[in-house]
């Protein structure tokens, strides 16, 4: 598994790689009123308009700097499909054609400001380690990863937005 790993709030994280459409240098944001205070603002990304959220402030702390090192990570945060589906979808397409079409997942983009963007990681999924203390207003923060930059946790980026929102 390869993980892509930053600085938020001052501690190291880390993404999925997989999950990782682009990194692209912090952009002017279109606030959105109203809003919580993590969500930094919108931008068009390719015809797509984003949803940006601040990893600092998520995390409890200060916004993350508007520096030359900033970087926006912009990630599918549709949860990825399950390799069981995969291997259907792969089976009833050798198969010939079948009375359904499915139709394209369709990516669903979200942007997090992260400091000091690093490396990409290669680790064992297996030695991921489960976070010792369940939060449940940070249903974002998985497993633990360490690297050769440190011990970084995962951003569940499907879950970035899922609760923060709603509570």
């Amino acid at each position: 598994m390869l993980l892509l790993t930053f600085q938020a709030a001052g501690q190291l994280y880390a993404v999925d790689a997989a999950r990782i459409v682009e990194v692209v240098p912090r952009v002017n944001l279109r606030p959105m009123p109203h809003a919580p205070a993590f969500l930094a603002g919108v931008f068009e990304y390719r015809g797509d308009v984003v949803s940006v959220v601040d990893l600092g402030v998520l995390l409890g702390a200060d916004p993350s700097p508007d520096r030359l090192n900033t970087r926006i990570i912009l990630v599918d945060r549709a949860a990825p499909a399950s390799k069981e589906v995969a291997d259907d979808c792969d089976a009833e397409a050798s198969s010939g054609p079948s009375s359904h079409a499915s139709k394209p997942r369709r990516r669903s983009l979200l942007g997090l400001i992260a400091e000091q963007v690093s490396d990409l990681s290669s680790v064992d999924p297996e030695a991921l380690i489960a976070s010792p203390v369940q939060l449940p207003r940070a249903p974002y923060l998985g497993r633990l990863a360490e690297t050769e930059h440190g011990m970084a946790q995962l951003i569940t980026v499907e879950k970035v937005l899922e609760e923060s929102l709603a509570g």
